[in-house]
């Protein structure tokens, strides 16, 4: 794993290299408040196989944050990461994207779809945030629903910037300890990883993402539907979804009827699965690569 940094008129960025470049290569794009190292469980496994770059996004872990609300709009988030494969001479690849990073790979496809070979979206790229405040608004109508009612941009916004300010652990290993609960698997990878999305501040662990990047990318995602660049997708990409918890299926079931109406992405539901589906089931992703992505024999469930 060889850590890189380079730069982009005045921002520096970070991400990590594995592999060697005679091999395929995947491009990894992580999920807000994640970074490059959130794949390096899933990387030091397929080292030998291919070359994995995996790319902190802006003000996340390493990488600056853009300077203005409008540079995270999803044209210039699309600019921006082509600039970042032109400046390391990468030329056709895979993508491998978590989340936030799988509305970006997509985003990206429509702009550049000649240099992408095949997607793999991990639980993202089928959130239309519109739709998503309907379905939600609907259910919290509902006397057994127990989560808050996220109806628009402002509450997501809300909701999600008073849960970064709410994150603080007095020590990196009370943070250890909370984080090992959310998985069955914890080990040194997943510590790294952990490690790698906070910092601390005034004797206190914090996350290294802040209000201001977590408002910008929500409105990104907001002014750029998904839905409206789904007809635009071949049969290149395979999205898996998470079944954790049970209570979004519901939510899930209409947001794939979107895509499945409107697209030729292929899904397959990964059971035993949260959000962070690459840390609960990097089997079923690496699987997914080896697969889906190269040998192109993934099997349809």
């Amino acid at each position: 794993m060889n850590e890189f940094f380079l730069s982009l008129d005045h921002y520096r960025v970070r991400g990590h290299v594995w592999g060697e470049k005679h091999v395929p290569t995947i491009i990894c794009l992580h999920g807000l408040g994640n970074t490059c190292l959130s794949f390096i469980e899933i990387a030091e496994e397929l080292k030998e196989e291919y070359r994995i770059i995996s790319i902190d996004l802006p003000g996340h872990g390493k990488t600056d944050k853009f300077d203005t609300e409008a540079e995270y709009e999803m044209g210039n988030m699309t600019t921006w990461l082509y600039q970042v494969l032109e400046e390391m001479s990468v030329g056709e690849f895979y993508f491998l994207a978590h989340s936030y990073g799988a509305d970006i790979a997509l985003h990206f496809m429509k702009e550049y779809g000649s240099q992408v070979i095949k997607t793999l979206l991990l639980d993202g790229g089928y959130t239309t945030k519109e739709l998503f405040y309907r379905i939600v608004d609907e259910l919290s109508s509902k006397p057994d629903w127990k989560w808050p009612n996220i109806n628009s941009v402002e509450k997501e916004i809300h909701y999600t910037t008073e849960s970064f300010h709410s994150f603080e652990y007095p020590s990196y290993e009370a943070f250890y300890i909370e984080e090992a609960k959310s998985y069955r698997d914890w080990n040194e990878d997943k510590k790294a990883a952990s490690k790698d999305y906070v910092k601390e501040v005034d004797g206190k662990i914090k996350l290294i993402v802040d209000s201001e990047v977590a408002r910008s990318v929500i409105k990104s995602m907001a002014n750029s539907p998904i839905n409206k660049i789904y007809s635009q997708t071949e049969d290149n990409v395979l999205l898996l979804v998470a079944t954790l918890p049970e209570e979004f299926t519901v939510i899930n079931d209409a947001l794939l009827e979107d895509v499945k109406s409107n697209s030729n992405i292929e899904i397959k539901r990964i059971e035993d699965a949260t959000h962070m589906l690459h840390w609960d089931q990097p089997a079923v992703v690496i699987e997914g690569i080896r697969e889906f992505l190269v040998k192109d024999t993934f099997i349809k469930s």
